[in-house]
């Protein structure tokens, strides 16, 4: 009893130093490889608790070799634009300027009913009251509706502001993301016009994202 009491409390320690590690995020917010990760995690801790044959050194060695594999996933997930859209994908809009997409929609296997019933557990009943609704990386479903939808605000109240749909990223730490300049109807050399204009380089933007009406919001990196 007392070497199941103790390999349990040992390994429990090593998982919770190793989440610690892997950064703080939901159970929801999870991506792929953090969930499989998580899993993996899980029933290498768990065996060694009653099986007294398997070494608990192994164990651990097993529970940091994982470790290190998902800080390297996670480094070369912000590196590279292209390794993250094969492992994590990219979030999918299902509803654009109050209109379904109804290939995106089969694409992501999301059926009608479900994402109506979705609608309505946000508060929204009624499909034509939404802009947008975008199914994010991690399965969550974020929607915008239309200003005069939108939950009232101090501000709301005394400015009437036009309706400018949602911000799309169009360039992240530096790397230009194509599938939004074609969503918004903009071309690469549009856009690399649009930053030269302001004296800036590409390589010195950390986010720059493009509103509906064609308002572009910059934040630089910092030094």
């Amino acid at each position: 009893m007392k070497t199941i009491i103790l390999r349990t409390l040992i390994l429990y320690f090593a998982l919770i130093i190793s989440m610690r590690f892997m950064g703080k995020r939901q159970i929801g917010e999870v991506q792929i490889s953090e969930f499989i990760i998580t899993i993996m995690l899980s029933e290498i801790a768990a065996t060694p608790i009653l099986d007294h044959s398997i070494s608990l050194l192994h164990a651990i060695t097993a529970i940091v070799l994982l470790l290190s594999v998902e800080l390297l996933i996670s480094f070369l997930l912000i590196k590279s634009s292209f390794l993250k859209r094969l492992i994590c994908g990219t979030p999918s809009i299902l509803i654009q300027r109050g209109e379904l997409i109804q290939k995106e929609l089969k694409k992501n296997r999301v059926d009608i009913e479900e994402l109506f019933s979705e609608l309505r557990q946000k508060g929204y009943p009624n499909l034509s009251e939404i802009n947008y609704a975008i199914l994010e990386e991690n399965g969550q479903l974020s929607v915008f509706p239309y200003t005069a939808n939108a939950p009232a605000t101090h501000a709301s109240l005394s400015i009437a502001s036009d309706e400018t749909g949602i911000d799309h990223l169009c360039v992240a730490d530096g790397k230009i993301l194509e599938d939004s300049l074609q969503l918004i109807g903009w071309t690469k050399k549009q856009l690399e016009q649009e930053i030269k204009k302001r004296h800036l380089r590409l390589r010195d933007i950390f986010i720059l994202t493009i509103d509906d009406k064609n308002n572009l919001r910059i934040t630089k990196k910092q030094q």
